[in-house]
């Protein structure tokens, strides 16, 4: 869990330009439309780690209120350093909840030769999460298969299940949930609030809440906490 901190939430956050459309802001704190850029720097280095452009809109599908996001990537993902990606994922939401139905995720070498696709689905029916890796050419090279306990979140949507976090913190459902980290691996975490800090953005100073994700195993989870490096959001 350790390394999985260290390798997916070095943050440092970022520099971010959004642009959101003027309609309302739903009960899960999403809007209809956005497109926004966002630099990842390395906290420890003050380098710049990677840059991504995301785009966002809801639509509506049989009675279902889906967001669809797309992201394209250039730096270093995961294990991979210098390359580039490209994400497409779909959330549901309901009851206030976000949920995540499915990614994939294109990692690029720079020269264009694809490196790796990740895909995952959520069948809430059955109650699982379907993972599997596969090559250039498309086939499987490894498959995984994982128990949906409760609400969950992957690399291509954790952004916005924090967002709404930060939008509901005083709500006791958005403390806890599940990370499907990137090497296909689920833990159950917690997200606990530090405090806030003002952060000088091109738009301007921007007064920020920094969250802590640490991983939940019951009455442990102070004392593990305490043994992990700090991780801010």
């Amino acid at each position: 869990m350790r390394q999985l901190i260290n390798i997916l939430f070095i943050i440092c956050v970022l520099t971010t330009t959004s642009a959101v459309s003027a309609d309302e802001t739903s009960p899960a704190f999403m809007p209809d439309r956005e497109e926004k850029e966002v630099v990842y720097v390395d906290k420890k280095t003050g380098k710049e780690r990677s840059r991504l452009s995301i785009s966002l809109r809801k639509i509506s599908r049989e009675d279902q209120i889906i967001y669809q996001i797309s992201s394209r990537g250039k730096g270093d993902y995961d294990k991979y350093q210098d390359v580039t990606w490209e994400t497409t994922s779909e959330m549901e939401e309901k009851q206030d909840l976000l949920y995540p139905l499915q990614s994939v995720t294109v990692i690029k070498e720079k020269s264009g030769q694809v490196s790796v696709i990740h895909k995952r689905r959520f069948d809430y029916a059955m109650k699982k999460i379907f993972c599997s890796l596969s090559d250039a050419d498309g086939n499987i090279t490894d498959e995984k298969t994982f128990p949906l306990k409760g609400l969950t979140a992957d690399s291509a949507t954790l952004t916005y299940v924090l967002k709404t976090y930060i939008a509901r913190r005083n709500e006791k459902k958005y403390r806890d949930f599940y990370l499907l980290a990137d090497k296909e691996k689920l833990y159950r975490v917690t997200i606990k609030e530090i405090g806030t800090e003002a952060l000088d953005l091109p738009l301007g100073k921007t007064e920020c809440v920094k969250l802590r994700l640490i991983p939940n195993l019951g009455i442990l989870t102070g004392v593990i906490g305490s043994l992990i490096p700090p991780t801010f959001v």
